[in-house]
């Protein structure tokens, strides 16, 4: 069987990070499927809030790598007219847009695709969370009138989606009823593989005490003033590390402002972003990974903290769900109470009750990346989508 072609354009692609999991899912789904799937990606020459482009790349053609062909455009070529250039080149299957709000990668593609190009290729849009409750609450006045513009001329009919859970299948369905029967399920690809962080020493746990890790970026759905609050309630010694790059100066400044007004116990410090191969080894070597996310599409970072031994308390807005062994605790976002009693919970463990947790953090990550589904159901979607 011949391989299935698909153009994928994402507005951010390796070696960036700074965009998070939305990369991870693309590069994981590439490397999974590439006996089977012809890959070409079109994204951005450079990672997500820089001016300059990544060192050491050709930028404005095709470039080969291991898991296909990535073409890196600069500013002003990062857009539909170019697309269809760069594409002259190779003949797709299937245009796989990995959103639905980017203007730039998403919705000036489509609308050339349906209205102008009509060159065969089937179209798949993964929102990646765009419409969850959460993403929706966040600039929601142009986002309700583009999605009620598009619902009552009729676009998207002709489109295929790619839900990574069902919660988000739900949420797709929610916004385009027509599309039953073209929405495919399949979760994001994930990978164990890598350095074995359960042999990383982290300074032995005390009773009282707590280090909690945020990695993320710094924006408003990532909802870190909602950690800080809750935290301002905790009446433990407990030490806040922040990692990830500042998307929004604006929120981050709120952030700030919340911290200096945090009572002495709970010390919290900006640690800056880091890199892809940093963020499992970081999580090491704290004691929990609290994210009261807004809304996570699959939750990337919460896989990372599970891979690297470090249990995760985690809003109801992923589709990670909690587990009896308690590597991963769920708490309903609003319930601001409970997040407080949690956290203090979690400092007041000792030594052998945070191996424990560890341990069972780590093989939940094993298991969990041992399943072959997410891979099958990826290669069953696109499959579908080529003979539609």
């Amino acid at each position: 069987m011949s391989k299935i072609r698909v153009l994928c354009v994402a507005d951010f692609y390796l070696p960036g990070f700074k965009a998070g999991g939305p990369i991870r899912t693309l590069a994981n789904m590439c490397e999974s499927l590439r006996s089977n799937i012809e890959f070409s990606i079109f994204t951005r020459d450079r990672d997500l809030g820089s001016d300059e482009p990544y060192p050491g790349v050709r930028i404005n053609r095709w470039v080969r790598s291991p898991n296909g062909l990535i073409y890196y455009a600069d500013p002003k070529k990062f857009n539909a007219g170019h697309v269809a250039k760069a594409a002259k080149l190779h003949s797709f299957d299937v245009l796989y847009l990995n959103s639905f709000f980017g203007y730039r990668s998403s919705i000036s593609i489509y609308l050339k695709q349906r209205l102008v190009w009509r060159n065969g290729a089937s179209v798949c849009i993964a929102p990646r969370g765009e419409f969850s409750a959460g993403a929706l609450s966040i600039k929601s006045f142009k986002k309700r009138i583009y999605l009620s513009c598009a619902n009552l001329v009729g676009l998207y009919r002709d489109v295929h989606w790619h839900a990574s859970t069902l919660l988000e299948a739900e949420d797709i369905q929610r916004q385009f009823p027509h599309a039953r029967g073209k929405i495919h399920l399949a979760a994001d690809p994930v990978s164990a593989a890598g350095e074995s962080f359960s042999r990383l020493k982290r300074q032995r746990k005390r009773a009282g005490e707590l280090s909690i890790a945020f990695i993320s970026r710094i924006s408003p759905m990532k909802n870190l003033t909602g950690l800080l609050e809750i935290l301002s309630r905790v009446d433990r010694k407990i030490k806040l590390s922040i990692f990830g790059p500042v998307e929004d100066p604006a929120y981050w400044r709120n952030c700030q402002t919340i911290i200096k007004r945090l009572p002495t116990h709970i010390t919290v410090e900006y640690r800056g972003a880091l890199e892809p191969h940093e963020v499992s080894a970081t999580f090491a070597a704290y004691d929990l990974f609290a994210f009261p996310t807004l809304g996570e599409n699959f939750g990337h970072v919460i896989f990372e903290a599970l891979r690297a031994g470090t249990p995760v308390l985690v809003s109801d807005r992923t589709p990670w769900r909690a587990v009896s062994t308690g590597a991963i605790t769920v708490i309903p976002l609003v319930s601001v109470d409970v997040w407080r009693q949690q956290l203090a919970r979690a400092a007041d463990r000792d030594a052998e009750e945070q191996r424990s947790l560890e341990k069972a953090a780590l093989e939940f990550a094993n298991r969990y990346a041992a399943t072959d589904e997410a891979r099958s159901d990826t290669l069953k979607m696109f499959r579908s989508v080529a003979a539609n």
